[in-house]
């Protein structure tokens, strides 16, 4: 375990009045301090891993009132160079927090990660969580070591995936579609003007229970926060047989990058797995996102799902990075 007064030029500092922007770490050459609504952190971000933007982030966080959820920052000689968040509630697995720290790698080895895992962790803990769980660049080395530093041990391996939306084999597109289509499934967009929020969100949750991480305890999104990030007809698609829904995937656009699609989440009933559904929705909800403009789909994964990994390669997806999970839970390490 790292221990911070082994640290000589590091001190712990809160202070600021009502509205200020509290100081948590103050080196000679940096500090970490809450993040403040004219932080550019797309700037920072985009492009790192478990990132989805800005917009998707700021409407869970705020550093006064009710919410326990916690953005920091790092800033070094006026810029920011590292970011830290915890979702204080059990929206991870085994119902920790979700954390994330990153530091731009021209400023690393300074410290400077160690005080955002600590700010993180010290929100989760003040929650009343049982643990934490992040996720890392699989072959950023430094950044493990500094995660497990903090007591963190290595979790499943996840796969960051890429689909050029130009390249679409339209055969392929359309033998996973017919061979839905011909087992009585339905697939079509979900309508937000027409369709109640409220069906949608009651046929999701099972599906998403259903998931490995709804398995392993993450707890799902609210309803609310669906409605307001995938409010266009292209961002959702339904696979239905009659009137119940079977499946289901979404998608949400890239922080500061145009033409590209992150899918959110995709899931299929038990009773229907191994029949192409997922495939189909994933085809189909393709070739939607290309005629709508959209240039390449990213998807993440578990390298142990071989099933949606072979469906996500059929299709033409190719990886693009790993992404390791790290785990930490507050009763097996030294605070």
């Amino acid at each position: 375990m790292l221990a911070l007064r082994d640290r000589p030029h590091w001190h712990l500092f809160v202070f600021g009045g009502p509205g200020a922007l509290k100081v948590k770490w103050r080196n000679v050459n940096w500090l970490v301090r809450a993040a403040g609504p004219n932080d550019d952190l797309d700037a920072l971000l985009t492009g790192t891993i478990a990132w989805p933007g800005a917009d998707q982030m700021r409407p869970l966080f705020s550093n006064t009132g009710d919410s326990a959820n916690r953005q920091f920052v790092a800033v070094r000689d006026d810029r920011l160079v590292g970011y830290a968040h915890c979702i204080a509630s059990p929206t991870a697995e085994g119902g920790r927090a979700g954390v994330h720290v990153w530091v731009s790698p021209a400023s690393r080895d300074l410290g400077i990660g160690s005080a955002l895992w600590s700010s993180a962790l010290e929100a989760a803990r003040a929650a009343g969580l049982p643990g934490a769980y992040a996720v890392a660049d699989s072959q950023d080395q430094r950044s493990l070591d500094i995660a497990t530093c903090h007591g963190a041990a290595l979790g499943a391996l996840r796969r960051e995936s890429r689909l050029d939306l130009a390249a679409l084999s339209l055969p392929v597109i359309a033998t996973a579609v017919g061979r839905a289509t011909a087992a009585g499934v339905h697939l079509a967009p979900f309508s937000p003007g027409n369709e109640p929020w409220a069906q949608l969100y009651e046929d999701f949750l099972p599906l998403h229970r259903a998931t490995p991480d709804g398995v392993a305890g993450r707890e799902p999104p609210s309803c609310d926060w669906l409605q307001v990030r995938f409010s266009q007809p292209w961002q959702v698609v339904l696979a239905r047989k009659g009137e119940t829904t079977i499946g289901m995937t979404m998608a949400f656009p890239r922080a500061a990058s145009a033409g590209k699609v992150v899918t959110f989440f995709t899931g299929v009933s038990a009773a229907e797995r191994g029949k192409g559904v997922a495939t189909a929705l994933k085809a189909h909800h393709a070739w939607l996102l290309r005629e709508a403009g959209c240039e390449e789909l990213y998807t993440w994964n578990m390298e142990s799902n071989v099933p949606i990994i072979a469906a996500n390669a059929h299709l033409g997806f190719v990886k693009v990075r790993g992404a390791q999970a790290l785990t930490l839970d507050f009763g097996a390490a030294s605070r």
